[in-house]
């Protein structure tokens, strides 16, 4: 079995992803903290910034407009590797009150539109990430033709490498948090010729939900559209403050299809 990963919710989200077997893997556009998209983006406007010269002035301005316009399609649902932390009972388990639901992470690996990542909170290994990424653009010449279909390819297989980084880069000072994410990256193009977007390699149809005045879009990732001899769910933590009884529990998980699921109860004192 792989590692396992914890999906901390309230009672009402932990009852619709048993039901439904399905995550919401949402934009990340719309993260509790909404600088964490920027994150990456100002570490490479500022290398962008310093590598300029007169010379390459044409070359690294073409590549920051092309970047300023290809916003990332990037969906995500949060675990932690943490399966009793007090920072997530509080935030996103109806203050204790909630469960962590216990992932096996081999349920996803058979999946490959759906990438699997620590988050990484080394800001010094992501300067290196985003130096290296860099790299096919430094080494361009700075008299290249901007418009010509090898610079733009270049550009935008960086600027993929910079989103993937992005999806799963994080600032130090979250790092309590143990996450890992499951990461999808559709291909969204805009048509206007037939009037539509068109989607390639995503899960499922994009959905929409409304939150706080804002239309929030998603992606549902089934179960059962994986592979079944692994289990998708191993354990369930209950809150500190969790008032659910064990074999109720048990049954409401069995009547879903999870029957050899461990249920255990947080350690912590927090009430």
């Amino acid at each position: 079995m792989g590692k396992i990963i914890y999906h901390y919710c309230n009672v009402e989200s932990f009852r619709a992803i048993i039901q439904n077997k399905t995550l919401w893997l949402s934009s990340v556009y719309n993260l509790n903290d909404y600088k964490e998209i920027h994150w990456i983006k100002e570490k490479v406007l500022k290398k962008i910034e310093k590598n300029t010269t007169k010379n390459s002035f044409d070359k690294y301005s073409a590549f920051e407009k092309i970047y300023n316009q290809k916003l990332p399609n990037v969906y995500i649902a949060s675990f932690s590797q943490g399966n009793d932390l007090l920072s997530q009972w509080r935030a996103y388990a109806n203050d204790g009150h909630g469960v962590a639901i216990g992932f096996n992470t081999d349920y996803f690996k058979e999946n490959r539109l759906i990438t699997t990542s620590v988050v990484l909170y080394d800001e010094s290994k992501q300067e290196e990430l985003i130096d290296n990424i860099l790299e096919p653009i430094n080494l361009l010449d700075d008299n290249i033709d901007v418009k010509s279909t090898k610079f733009i390819n270049i550009c935008e297989t960086v600027i993929n490498d910079i989103n993937n980084l992005s999806a799963k880069s994080k600032n130090e000072l979250f790092k309590e948090e143990q996450e890992v994410r499951l990461i999808h990256s559709p291909t969204i193009i805009d048509n206007p010729i037939n009037r539509q977007f068109v989607f390639k390699d995503n899960i499922s149809q994009m959905k929409f939900r409304a939150v706080c005045g804002n239309l929030i879009p998603y992606f549902e990732l089934k179960f059962e559209k994986m592979i079944t001899k692994t289990p998708a769910i191993v354990e369930i933590i209950k809150g500190p403050k969790n008032r659910f009884i064990d074999q109720e529990i048990k049954i409401f998980l069995s009547i879903n299809g999870f029957y050899d699921v461990k249920i255990k109860k947080s350690k912590s004192s927090y009430r």
